[in-house]
């Protein structure tokens, strides 16, 4: 008489390889859902350089000073600065936001470094609207929240390749401070802003 425990004691490899495949397409229909889209890689970084903004704007009418934003598009970054004339506002207030090893006078936002699992954004330029658009490399919030430029300033961000690319841009009203997200879109800045 055969020896019924051999049988009955493992998996045949037609279930072990059945296991597998079924295994191997709910993994391919949960994984594309869990990488956040383009769109939600710029939206979210907007979000963060709109709070940042708000944040530099808010220091601004408190003091009752200016703050400064810089814009390093080459390393992908942004700082904020006091700049206004009282030595004694340099050093910026404690953040959670801020990196433990910025300065003490500066909150630096590099967006290579902020989680992402998707495509990078990058920060493609920042220009001031005029007579015509001229492209600036900061942006000053005065102690009523105003700018100091009389026109609105234009910050452009970026995710993906090639003709993948896409852009969203932030508006900054001179006279409130207030920033606006504007529309999600495969146009980028004018050339004679790169």
């Amino acid at each position: 008489m055969p020896d019924r425990r051999l049988h009955a004691a493992g998996f045949s490899l037609i279930e072990l390889l059945m296991v597998i495949a079924v295994v191997g397409v709910l993994v391919g229909l949960v994984l594309p859902s869990s990488e956040p889209s383009v769109h939600e890689q710029l939206r979210a970084a907007a979000q963060i350089l709109k709070t940042d903004l708000a944040y530099g704007r808010s220091l601004a009418v408190t003091n009752n000073s200016t703050y400064e934003f810089v814009f390093d598009t080459e390393n992908n970054r942004y700082i904020l600065e006091h700049s206004g004339s009282n030595p004694a506002l340099d050093k910026l207030p404690d953040s959670p936001f801020r990196e433990p090893d910025d300065p003490p006078d500066q909150h630096i936002v590099d967006l290579d470094e902020l989680p992402h699992v998707g495509p990078t954004v990058r920060l493609v330029t920042v220009a001031a609207m005029g007579g015509s658009l001229v492209r600036v490399n900061d942006v000053e919030f005065g102690p009523l929240g105003e700018t100091t430029r009389t026109g609105w300033t234009i910050i452009w961000l970026a995710a993906g390749q090639g003709s993948r690319t896409r852009y969203l841009w932030l508006m900054i009203n001179p006279v409130t401070g207030l920033v606006d997200t504007e529309t999600y879109t495969a146009n980028g800045p004018p050339e004679s802003l790169l």
